[in-house]
């Protein structure tokens, strides 16, 4: 009985790949929020929150024009996880000592200065392996999603929703991960740098020319904005309402999300990409409505009803983008399109996002709870608006 794990560049180091790089910031990201909150720097919770946007502007599109043009992308990704888990682990040593925000801010935002491209190249690395992406990608992908949901499910179990110890669950994955994306199916550079705008990774800016894909980039940074508020404020609602299993509870989605994902091969083969897209952006609208009722009612579950909805928003819209994208862009600027979609979502979308719900949150609820309807009525309002744009703006295509 052969026992043996398969060589390296093969497809089956995928699964586990998105497994563990979701696992990683899954530990951290849904919590910390509390965590800070528990540690007394609440103050710094819209910021630590920007900093993961703010880097994923910085470094994405250069970093993926070397993986397009001079490096294999599966080595440039092992190298970067590999690096970043260094200051990650720096950052919350220091935020488990309460030693400095400052310093546990600056740490933070290196790391995220290392991964923010991780996601995206991993994306790359996935979508040129298979033979038929858009029957396949939702198979690969929703192990990132179990990932995620693994690691939720552990720091609720390990009574650690609250603590600066779950940096230290999510180092040991990211470790992990590095290691298997060094087995990942060699992706080698497809395209040359022909002037300095391809050095920068700024080749894929020239797809804004397509109508479709302008409507497609824009709406897609927009819905990115109210999108913003779902870790942070969704956490601190829950926490407001008594919730205790903050992790376990916000998995919901992902549990909707793996059921989507395994659904999408078959939904693009039978839907219009137009339509699988605006159902998600409504999907989006519905999420936030019923938070408008969990605040209403005080009521967790209804909370967690829209939660369960944001898993489908997330797995149709930008997941199933992404194969929208390679489908649609050249080999040389595969890398760079997903990179361009981060960049506008994870990256600008989530930093004006962060700003715009930050104030209106700061405006709308109150130290004591109340107006949380209010915040979530607004969000719902900005969703639809993009609904709208989204169906008026995209024509029809052959996809």
């Amino acid at each position: 009985m052969n026992l043996s794990l398969p060589q390296r560049g093969s497809r089956f180091w995928i699964g586990p790949a998105f497994f563990l790089l979701a696992a990683a910031p899954g530990c951290w990201v849904p919590v910390l929020s509390g965590v800070l909150d528990e540690q007394g720097w609440s103050q710094h919770i819209t910021t630590a929150f920007l900093l993961l946007p703010i880097t994923a502007m910085l470094s994405p599109l250069f970093v993926a024009a070397r993986a397009d043009q001079v490096i294999a992308a599966e080595k440039l990704l092992a190298i970067l996880v590999g690096g970043g888990t260094i200051f990650l682990w720096a950052a919350f040593e220091t935020l488990a000592r309460a030693e400095s925000a400052t310093l546990f801010l600056w740490l933070l935002g290196l790391n995220s200065l290392c991964t923010a491209p991780a996601w995206s190249l991993l994306n790359t690395v996935t979508l040129r392996a298979l033979d038929d992406p858009a029957r396949d990608f939702g198979k690969y992908r929703v192990w990132g999603t179990l990932g995620w949901m693994a690691a939720g499910w552990t720091v609720s179990l390990l009574a650690m929703d609250q603590s600066p110890e779950v940096g230290k669950l999510s180092i040991v994955a990211r470790l992990l991960g590095a290691a298997c994306c060094f087995m990942l199916p060699h992706t080698p550079p497809s395209g040359q740098a022909k002037n300095w705008k391809d050095v920068l990774g700024l080749g894929a800016l020239r797809l804004f020319r397509q109508r479709n894909m302008l409507v497609f980039f824009g709406t897609s940074f927009l819905f990115s904005i109210p999108l913003a508020a779902f870790y942070p404020h969704t956490n601190l609602h829950l926490k407001e309402l008594g919730f205790k299993s903050i992790a376990a509870g916000m998995t919901v989605g992902q549990m909707t999300e793996a059921v989507a994902m395994l659904a999408m091969g078959w939904l693009l083969r039978k839907w219009r990409i137009k339509w699988l897209l605006a159902t998600a952006i409504g999907c989006g609208l519905i999420r936030y409505t019923c938070y408008i009722f969990g605040g209403m009612m005080d009521s967790p579950i209804m909370i967690l009803i829209g939660v369960a909805f944001h898993g489908v928003c997330w797995a149709y819209y930008f997941e199933a983008g992404r194969v929208f994208l390679d489908r649609r862009v050249g080999a040389d600027i595969k890398a760079q399109s997903q990179a361009l979609l981060g960049l506008l979502t994870s990256g600008l979308g989530t930093v004006v996002g962060m700003s715009v719900v930050g104030a209106i949150h700061s405006h709308t609820v109150a130290e004591n709870g109340e107006g949380w309807p209010t915040y979530w009525a607004i969000l719902t309002g900005m969703c639809a608006v993009c609904l709208v744009g989204f169906i008026l703006g995209y024509r029809k295509h052959e996809d």
